[in-house]
């Protein structure tokens, strides 16, 4: 890889990691108020932030781990493992719906459901596509 594209690779990087920290950081300080027009750029933000995370992730998760591996299977049962515990704690009204936290259990959400979709095409990649298919990487 050229040096032009490992700075675009990381300055990249840099602004979806520094993207989602504020969006959070401001989330946590309780910044963002509750109008219905701040509401949709807060839901647009946080879905932006969440995209840019777990497909970043996904690329990195691709790349660097390819075929079985320990830290492999340990990435895939915690994202596997964070799905039934967020739907459990929503269940059991442990999730607070308010101003405070909505952020955060939004953002948990999108990134639950994700990961759901993620496992998916993991199983598919895995299980069922025709190994002649080279539209195996994304």
């Amino acid at each position: 890889m050229t040096n032009n594209k490992k700075r675009v690779q990381q300055v990249l990087g840099t602004l979806v990691a520094a993207n989602a920290i504020v969006f959070l950081v401001l989330a946590y300080l309780q910044v963002f108020s509750s109008t219905p027009r701040a509401i949709v750029f807060i839901d647009f933000w946080g879905r932006l932030c969440v995209y840019s995370l777990w497909f970043t992730g996904y690329a990195l998760y691709r790349k660097y781990l390819p075929g079985k591996s320990l830290l492999k299977s340990i990435i895939i049962f915690i994202v596997c493992l964070n799905i039934p515990v967020f739907l459990m704690l929503g269940y059991m009204n442990k999730l607070s719906p308010d101003l405070a936290t909505l952020p955060f259990i939004d953002f948990w959400g999108r990134l639950t459901v994700y990961s759901l979709w993620f496992m998916a095409y993991e199983f598919y990649l895995s299980y069922v596509k025709d190994d002649n298919n080279e539209t195996k990487a994304i």
